[in-house]
């Protein structure tokens, strides 16, 4: 069993460049670099992980390193008045990767928020060694949140977990170890490889909403639904522009989240969910049912369930509304 020896998590609380919806500026993300988003989305840029620590947070504009107790939390910029959106990513990614450069980004600009990046790259450089590492990470990123609960007497009904990849399930496992009940999970893409019978895969229990975008479903993602909702993209299993590359498609999770995330804020086309009679429907294109759910976003959701799909156009935006 590989031990998970780095957790570190980044906080970027919003600070100048990107412009909000309220048309005040916010500050650069240093130290994300952040790709625009192409037609074709770049892949990420995998940088060697850093040297054995305890758990570590980087608060933008901080020249510290935030570190998970109170005094720490207390002397940086997180609000505790405001949301918090947790963004956990997969293997073989850093915190400063593509999934972060798409999701928090785009999260600034659409709500006034803590934007918190899970780095936990150390653990999950190779796929096997996340997969062996993922409980761990769950659980330590459950420990940060009880803190905000227990020592700063924060709304957990603020909180939304973002994961792709492995970090789907991770979000699960993280909510699950939370004091009090989290009420949205969006698990983007979430692996299949380790999970089918994993005994802390994703599931329904994990929160009060958990969200589930398909998009390499059988490939690298699961398949199968997963939680309350389900949204299987153009059958779930190959996205338009990608043929049969699974890692593109895979990517394209998190940039139709990023995309959904605007939409809100501009008033711009949505990922809107035909409803589904089954999963053979899903995946074969074939649902009739209602259009009556809205892929993504981070605006409140409640009385949502089953199965939907969604097409999408070729190249941006990609939400057909």
């Amino acid at each position: 069993m590989y031990t998970l020896v780095k957790c570190g998590l980044i906080l970027f609380a919003a600070v100048t460049v990107s412009e909000r919806s309220d048309g005040t500026t916010i500050n650069p993300l240093s130290p994300l670099s952040l790709h625009s988003p192409l037609h074709h989305p770049i892949l990420p840029s995998i940088s060697p992980p850093s040297p054995p620590s305890d758990i570590v947070f980087r608060v933008a504009g901080n020249a510290l390193p935030l570190q998970a107790n109170v005094p720490s939390i207390m002397l940086s910029n997180f609000g505790t008045q405001r949301r918090t959106i947790f963004t956990i990513h997969s293997n073989g990614e850093t915190v400063s990767g593509n999934f972060n450069a798409f999701v928090v980004r785009d999260a600034i600009v659409a709500l006034d928020a803590n934007i918190i990046a899970v780095d936990w790259s150390v653990g999950s450089n190779m796929y096997s060694i996340g997969l062996a590492n993922a409980p761990q990470a769950g659980r330590l990123i459950a420990s940060f949140i009880n803190i905000l609960i227990n020592n700063f007497n924060y709304n957990s009904n603020l909180i939304t977990i973002v994961g792709v990849g492995l970090g789907g399930h991770i979000a699960g496992i993280a909510a699950r170890n939370s004091v009090n009940r989290i009420p949205h999970i969006i698990a983007l893409d979430p692996s299949l490889h380790g999970w089918t019978h994993h005994s802390e895969k994703l599931s329904p229990d994990a929160a009060d909403l958990v969200e589930a975008l398909h998009t390499t479903g059988g490939i690298i993602g699961y398949g199968l639904p997963l939680g309350h909702v389900d949204f299987f993209a153009n059958g779930g299993s190959f996205q338009p522009g990608c043929g049969t590359d699974s890692n593109c498609g895979h990517i394209y999770s998190y940039v139709y989240f990023a995309e959904s995330m605007l939409a809100e804020v501009n008033d711009g086309a949505k990922f809107v969910g035909t409803a589904c009679e089954s999963y053979e429907e899903a995946v074969a294109l074939q649902c009739t049912g209602s259009r009556d759910a809205i892929f993504g976003g981070l605006q409140s959701k409640s009385g949502i369930s089953g199965i939907y799909l969604f097409r999408t156009n070729f190249v941006q935006p990609f939400a057909q509304g």
